[in-house]
């Protein structure tokens, strides 16, 4: 596949070139074809809609303490329809499973999904 082709196709698909993609291109023209192909199995096919797969997909930023990709897998969430309790009860699980001080981790994600739903 033309690197260029992909890149606009990563683009307009979902927004951005994914780090991975990104960073493959310096392990040659297969690596990255792998990758890319990869990403596509992942979140183009599936019985699991995108919603969910995007929740899964935020709580385990939330689970790596990852703020940038919980925003960014936030953002895909509810582009794909998770609404406002969805999240908040990705987010109840994670200090669940993680405990207490999650709590101030997961502070800017509440101030972030509040702008999201308060526009």
């Amino acid at each position: 596949m033309d690197k260029d082709k992909m890149r606009e196709d990563f683009k307009k698909e979902i927004g951005f070139v994914p780090p991975g993609v990104m960073v493959s291109e310096a392990f040659g023209e297969n690596f990255q074809k792998i990758i890319s192909e990869y990403h596509h199995e992942i979140w183009e096919g599936g019985v699991i809609p995108l919603k969910y797969r995007y929740l899964i997909a935020l709580a385990t930023a939330i689970f790596d303490n990852n703020e940038t990709r919980a925003k960014l897998e936030m953002n895909k969430a509810i582009k794909y329809g998770a609404n406002k309790e969805e999240i908040i009860e990705v987010l109840k699980q994670q200090v669940w499973m993680k405990g207490a001080p999650t709590l101030v981790q997961i502070a800017p994600l509440i101030k972030y999904m509040e702008s999201k739903f308060n526009k």
